[in-house]
């Protein structure tokens, strides 16, 4: 996971939505999996923006009940936000 719109990047977010489009970080095992992608980001110097944009990019092709994108990326920003720089 070299760069900041790799696919393991996008899948690793994925985790948060249950790999399928779940409310993100809700579930224990999702939030687990969204704090994994925590330390990963936080280690690589990624910033709020950046988990937000592969959470969009993640959406974009994810499988599953219909969302609402406005509120899914709300999800990520508040989970992220105080982990992550936010710029």
């Amino acid at each position: 996971m070299d760069t900041k719109n790799s696919v393991d990047w996008i899948k690793l977010i994925g985790g948060g939505f249950s790999m399928m489009t779940a409310p993100f970080a809700v579930h224990p095992h999702d939030r687990n999996r969204a704090n994994e992608y925590v330390k990963k980001a936080r280690a690589h110097g990624f910033t709020v923006a950046d988990a937000v944009g592969h959470a969009k990019h993640y959406l974009q092709s994810a499988k599953g009940w219909p969302y609402n994108e406005d509120e899914q990326i709300q999800r990520v920003k508040t989970f992220m936000a105080g982990k992550l720089p936010s710029s």
